[in-house]
């Protein structure tokens, strides 16, 4: 089995092991795993079943990744994007108005164009003519931009009208959590220490799971809800209107420029690039990436992405 995974997924090639990647894994889980509660708290204002987008989250991030390690052997996780479902929830339906079966529609049919984008080469040539430069620059982007995420989720900086940001209640235990475990990663990061995110978000989760008024512990297993409420339940149909024009275009180009950022931001940090800052299966990834766009719709997941 050693030899099987080795040979399958190139370790040696790639300088690691099954040791590293377990780990690496395991850390990519805890720090995607807010994605299955906030995605489906986020697409409920959009009328959708929120029981249904929870269980619906977990199998198109689930089948995404699978995809993309399987068949691409790329180091990506995948789920639905956040910010492209605040744009689904407020914007299309909110302001707009449209039916939230109506923006799934919308996001298939970005998707279709998407991958087609893929297959044909276009999306690697437009990723071929960014300078390595600006390359370097988008991956740092993405993570300043889930960074921001992060402590506003938190409850670090809020919002202020004077100053645009300013810091969040300390004396909230939810922000002092979020303040702490940050330190924490920030620390064992500095010093090297393996697993520094898994063991800051471990300690965070063991002392909140303790705190009885901030957490409820319920047991570890139980049965999934039904997903019937959103599953297929797009209109494709409905989205084939000039109205709708401009929201596929939205979803399409963020979505392309989001992934864009984070396959060559990782591919960089993974050494995956050769001296020409050209990364070997790049169009593997791109497949696979768009590909999740498409079928994610299937369980009522706005765009997933890399």
């Amino acid at each position: 089995m050693k030899n099987f995974l080795n040979n399958f997924f190139q370790l040696d090639r790639n300088n690691t092991d099954i040791k590293s990647e377990v780990i690496a894994g395991f850390t990519t889980f805890l720090t995607m795993a807010y994605i299955i509660f906030v995605n489906p708290q986020i697409m409920e204002a959009s009328g959708m079943d929120k029981d249904a987008i929870f269980v619906g989250t977990c199998l198109a991030a689930a089948i995404a990744c699978l995809i993309m390690g399987v068949f691409a052997n790329w180091p990506i996780g995948l789920a639905p994007g956040m910010g492209l479902n605040a744009f689904f929830t407020y914007t299309v339906v909110g302001e707009m108005g449209y039916s939230w079966e109506i923006a799934l529609g919308a996001v298939f049919i970005a998707g279709i164009l998407f991958f087609l984008m893929s297959v044909t080469n276009l999306r690697g040539w437009m990723i071929a003519s960014i300078p390595m430069n600006l390359r370097i620059a988008m991956g740092a982007g993405v993570g300043l931009f889930i960074g921001i995420i992060g402590l506003k989720e938190g409850g670090i900086i809020i919002t202020n009208d004077t100053t645009l940001l300013a810091l969040g209640d300390f004396t909230n235990i939810e922000t002092l959590l979020a303040a702490t475990g940050f330190l924490i990663i920030s620390a064992l990061s500095i010093r090297k220490i393996p697993g520094a995110i898994i063991i800051g978000i471990l300690i965070i989760t063991l002392i909140a799971i303790f705190a009885d008024d901030l957490v409820k512990f319920k047991g570890v297993i139980s049965t999934p809800p039904n997903i019937a409420p959103t599953f297929m339940k797009l209109d494709i149909l409905g989205a084939l209107n000039l109205g709708m024009l401009t929201v596929i275009m939205s979803f399409l180009f963020v979505n392309l420029f989001d992934t864009t950022g984070t396959l060559v931001g990782v591919a960089t940090r993974a050494n995956l690039l050769d001296e020409n800052g050209e990364a070997e299966s790049l169009d593997k990834a791109l497949k696979a990436d768009s590909g999740a766009s498409i079928f994610g719709t299937f369980f009522g997941c706005s765009p997933v992405t890399s």
